[in-house]
């Protein structure tokens, strides 16, 4: 059974993974996501052209709750898996299998717009009143979860965020690849929009970006699009003194009654979230002309060169999805992004484990070995295949070992979902979002590329080593 997932040379140092292995076990992931994408909505519950997405509270939390998973509509989960099943079609038309799905899900993507602006939430009735007195005629929608029951008018309101760089830069390369693939021209959302919220000339800042990321007036994206509170004179003592009194009306951190919310009132830069923007714009052709491209570009070096790998990202808690970002941003041929690409790659090479698989924090789902593995394997074949010098057995240990923690479903083949997002911030290490279909969308293209990998050489994007 072993020699037919791969073999081992005799240097007992690298793995061949078997080619068949590889074709079969793709079909039958494609075969999985085909299988659970939902095919109606149920409204409130589920919707059709989504994929099965989870919200978890890991431990418990101040106006949280206790431990507890609910599943999950959002706009992340289901156009990343729209977005990494659009790259391997555009790359191979051979996978037919792929264009229904993404026609099933491209209308349930755009319900999260508003004027091209996209929400990580839908807009739906709030599950309780959310003011004293009487409410709005007619009430308003609000963004929130779908399952999950939050209880207090506060945290209700706190749910109800703000449009978000993060997830606009990720619906409109959905709608991107939509064009490219299906022939239609939807508009697209331009770099101004982005560049209207920089990390400039600002009147507050974050206390984790204080804190952790350096940089002050960094030029970079920002991940709220949305007005933030504003002080005459800005320093940290003030901001500690509005969130010790987050709970009172006074405090810039209160949220307030069907108004879209930027959590703590204050906008914040995360690394992860400016690489998805600088994607969005290469692919468009716009970056440029991007106002804020040597200020992401800056920001992400930086995080980087400090080895903040923990710590870059507010939303996103592992070790790895910070080497996924950069290095899609990368292949997607934004080649400032190079220097980073080198610090990164030592960094992979150095904390890969003796079976291939990579780790996050403890924190994190248990170290999250699944997830971190193949955000470590997407990174190093993006690398390679942008020109970098990657050794074959770095990739192969690491597909051998996501080989071996297959799931098998009858014909299908799954892999067991780790943490793609989380709260951000406090709830970071708290409150998790995970996905078996978006873990096994992750899997599937690594096995993609690696198969065009073997099957010719890459060509290098990236000059000098």
């Amino acid at each position: 059974m072993f020699n037919l997932l791969f073999s081992k040379s005799l240097s007992a140092q690298h793995v061949v993974v078997n080619a068949d292995t590889i074709r079969q076990t793709l079909e039958k992931s494609l075969k999985y996501l085909q299988q659970i994408q939902c095919q109606q909505t149920i409204e409130g519950q589920v919707y059709k052209g989504e994929w099965p997405a989870y919200m978890q509270m890991h431990t418990r939390f101040l106006l949280l709750g206790t431990r507890h998973k609910y599943r999950d509509s959002n706009s992340f989960t289901t156009s990343g898996i729209h977005n990494i099943l659009s790259e391997m079609y555009l790359t191979d038309s051979s996978l037919g299998q792929i264009k229904p799905m993404l026609l099933l899900a491209y209308p349930e993507i755009l319900s999260y717009a508003t004027a091209h602006r996209f929400n990580f939430w839908k807009k739906l009735p709030p599950n309780r009143d959310l003011q004293k007195g009487p409410e709005p005629e007619p009430v308003p929608l609000v963004r929130r979860p779908t399952h999950y029951k939050l209880k207090s008018r506060y945290i209700n309101n706190a749910a109800n965020v703000e449009n978000d760089a993060d997830d606009t830069a990720s619906g409109n390369l959905a709608i991107w690849f939509h064009n490219q693939i299906f022939g239609a021209k939807d508009t697209l959302i331009g770099a101004s929009e982005f560049d209207s919220y920089l990390d400039q000339n600002r009147k507050n800042r974050h206390w984790y970006n204080y804190l952790f990321n350096g940089i002050p007036e960094s030029g970079a994206y920002m991940t709220w699009l949305g007005k933030e509170a504003d002080f005459k004179k800005w320093n940290i003592l003030k901001t500690i003194g509005h969130n010790k009194i987050f709970f009172l009306k006074s405090s810039i951190c209160y949220p307030k009654p069907y108004q879209p919310y930027i959590p703590y009132g204050t906008n914040d830069l995360d690394a992860v979230v400016n690489a998805n923007v600088l994607t969005y714009l290469q692919k468009k052709g716009e970056l440029s002309s991007s106002r804020g491209k040597e200020g992401a570009h800056r920001f992400i070096e930086h995080q980087a060169r400090h080895k903040r790998w923990r710590r870059a990202a507010h939303y996103y808690p592992n070790h790895y999805h910070f080497h996924y970002a950069v290095s899609r941003a990368l292949v997607a041929g934004d080649t400032a992004l190079k220097n980073t690409a080198h610090v990164m790659l030592q960094h992979l090479l150095k904390s890969q484990q003796k079976n291939g698989s990579y780790v996050s924090r403890k924190k994190v789902n248990h170290r999250d070995k699944i997830q971190s593995t193949v955000y470590a394997l997407l990174s190093l074949l993006n690398f390679k295949s942008a020109g970098l010098e990657v050794a074959h057995h770095y990739i192969d240990q690491s597909l051998a070992f996501l080989l071996s923690q297959r799931q098998f479903e009858q014909n299908h083949v799954y892999w067991k979902g780790g943490v793609f997002f989380s709260g951000g911030t406090v709830v970071r290490n708290a409150l998790y979002f995970t996905s078996e279909a978006y873990t096994t969308a992750l899997v599937a293209q690594a096995l993609h590329k690696y198969s065009l990998l073997q099957a010719e050489p890459p060509i290098s994007a990236i000059d000098g080593r």
